[in-house]
């Protein structure tokens, strides 16, 4: 598992290869809570210190939870956008076997997140800075794993992440600016 892990973070394109042959979706989701539940655990500790730790469980599920079930969506979404541009060879549970792993990038990041609370002060920065490249090293893992499920090239993956993504900003943030417009000129 360690060499499996270290093949997707490090050797991208052999290891998503390797994960499109053997799909596992409870090893995936386990990876996707680990990497995902190590980090934002230390980032929610700092923010909600002054809780109880009942309370910063259930904040840290409750992110958990609505980041696996985005993720989930994206995948299905990312899925039917392939299939729409005339590449539907490809395995939607796959995609979202692979996925998972796509958050791994936290795992390694964790120390960082730890290293950046225990020093405080101005070090509390490295947490956001963590969190961009940890996303965007995410994201490259994504395109790698719709490189590997659909047999097409990084080019194409790239172009499809990328266009998906901006589709689903278009989708959340569209309604929002409208509603906040409306109230505005209500007022004014």
């Amino acid at each position: 598992m360690r060499r499996k892990s270290f093949d997707v973070l490090f050797a991208t394109k052999t290891g998503m290869a390797e994960l499109a042959l053997n799909p596992t979706i409870w090893r995936s989701l386990f990876y996707f809570t680990i990497s995902l539940g190590a980090f934002i655990g230390v980032c929610t500790n700092i923010a909600f210190s002054q809780q109880t730790l009942g309370i910063r469980f259930a904040i840290l599920v409750g992110i958990i939870l609505t980041k696996i079930v985005g993720m989930a969506i994206f995948g299905c979404f990312l899925h039917g956008l392939i299939d729409a541009c005339g590449g539907g060879a490809g395995n939607v549970r796959g995609l979202l076997c692979i996925l998972g792993f796509t958050a791994l990038p936290f795992l390694v990041l964790t120390p960082v997140a730890l290293l950046g609370v225990s020093l405080g002060g101005i070090w509390l920065l490295t947490l956001p800075l963590t969190m961009l490249f940890g996303c965007f090293w995410c994201v490259y893992l994504m395109i790698r794993a719709v490189e590997a499920v659909y047999l097409i090239n990084f080019g194409r993956a790239a172009a499809l992440v990328v266009f998906g993504f901006f589709l689903w900003l278009i989708v959340f943030l569209v309604p929002i600016y409208m509603f906040v417009r409306m109230i505005v000129i209500s007022f004014f």
